[in-house]
């Protein structure tokens, strides 16, 4: 199961050019990422920063001084993302992570000690949870705040190492745990924008979250670093998972 990577990311000056310099750790991150800046290159789904340069493992883009980030359009983008690529599927790509909510939640369940007092909330929801698995659709992967700009009212989207085929609850659950106080307004903007809605889809996401919520809980708590900052992190997915002990 794919679970962290850590590439390098700088900003710097380039013949002039404030250029944001990102050195990936593997050549597969770089492919999975031109892949994708090249499939939003030729269509008007979404926008990615402008390409500069590619130098090896180096991909260099023209650096976007971000306004306040637009979180409520980036729903209402991923809605058409996810309903575009649904019907227009990608298919026998390599490059792309197979997303499986099974495929987490047992990567959780096998980890239960490192969440203490959380271990029977996340035991009880995750074991009885259901999904409907035959939704699929092109994945962001990592559908955070941080891996997107807006400037000029318009979103930039970066960062796809852990782009991918999968649920769309997993992405949606991605914009949540950064933006976890506008759950409700997320949901019902990316609901509004989607033209694949279920009765069941806003229980498909709250599946998503946990699950995602859990397994970062686990990286975090398994990664190098100091405690007070894991303590930070862990504090923040505490909330989400404590949200669900109804």
């Amino acid at each position: 199961m794919v679970e962290w990577n850590r590439n390098i990311s700088e900003i710097c000056e380039l013949d002039g050019n404030k250029i944001v310099s990102k050195v990936h750790l593997k050549p597969i991150f770089l492919r999975r990422e031109l892949f994708f800046y090249d499939l939003f290159r030729d269509n008007s789904l979404v926008r990615t920063p402008k390409i500069y340069a590619v130098d090896k493992l180096n991909l260099q883009t023209y650096f976007i001084e971000t306004e306040d980030k637009d979180v409520f359009k980036m729903a209402e983008e991923w809605a058409r993302v996810h309903s575009h690529f649904m019907k227009n599927p990608i298919k026998d790509n390599r490059l792309l992570i197979p997303h499986d909510i099974n495929e987490v939640t047992s990567y959780v369940l096998k980890n239960l000690e490192i969440f203490g007092g959380l271990s029977l909330i996340v035991e009880n929801r995750l074991f009885s949870a259901k999904m409907n698995l035959g939704l699929t659709t092109l994945l962001h992967g990592d559908l955070q705040r941080k891996n997107m700009v807006t400037f000029q009212g318009e979103n930039y989207y970066f960062d796809f190492e852990l782009g991918g085929l999968g649920h769309p609850g997993r992405d949606v659950a991605s914009m949540i745990i950064s933006n976890p106080d506008k759950k409700e307004e997320l949901i019902t903007i990316y609901r509004e924008h989607i033209d694949f809605n279920y009765s069941s889809l806003e229980e498909d996401i709250n599946n998503w979250l946990l699950a995602r919520a859990a397994q970062l809980y686990i990286i975090f708590d398994k990664r190098q670093g100091t405690s007070e900052q894991k303590n930070i992190i862990k504090g923040k997915l505490s909330k989400i998972i404590q949200s669900f002990s109804y």
